[in-house]
């Protein structure tokens, strides 16, 4: 009996292959980025939000600075706000999350714009960025609600 022969793979190949996974992992990572990003310059046009940069690159690095910081203290705060409303099962602990987290939102964006000088911010202007963070907050939930009910039929299937 003959074992099959892999086909052999040329270094052309190898070299597309780690391309072609690479832009798909930087283009993963970078579209929140870019979303986020054009929003915040959308509403810095608004006279309530001002981006202190003297130029496009300067925006970005601000505004990644911000993103940053925004999604690695949103993770902590919504598995604080998890764990404690753990109890709360059903749409009444759904409910209760989103309202903190929007409390979150409008305080974290408060002291943002408080402590740096690079985003300026007046009462409307925060209000719009906390309700962008928040409309993203729940975006991402309900990406999530839909992919694991995607999976399961998957499976089920």
């Amino acid at each position: 009996m003959k074992k099959k022969d892999r086909s052999k793979y040329s270094l052309a190949d190898h070299i597309f292959a780690k391309t072609v996974v690479s832009f798909m992992c930087l283009a993963i990572i970078s579209f929140p980025f870019l979303v986020f990003y054009f929003v915040m310059h959308l509403i810095s046009w608004t006279n309530d939000v001002h981006i202190h940069a003297s130029g496009t690159l300067s925006s970005i690095k601000i505004v990644l600075k911000f993103f940053v910081t925004t999604l690695f203290i949103t993770v902590i705060m919504d598995m604080i706000f998890s764990a404690v409303l753990n109890r709360a099962k059903g749409i009444l602990g759904y409910i209760s999350e989103a309202l903190l987290m929007l409390a979150f939102f409008y305080l974290y964006v408060f002291f943002y714009s408080l402590l740096s000088n690079e985003i300026v911010m007046t009462e409307k202007g925060r209000l719009y960025v906390s309700l962008f963070l928040f409309f993203g907050y729940l975006c991402i939930h309900a990406v999530y609600v839909g992919a694991k009910r995607l999976s399961k039929f998957i499976v089920k299937n």
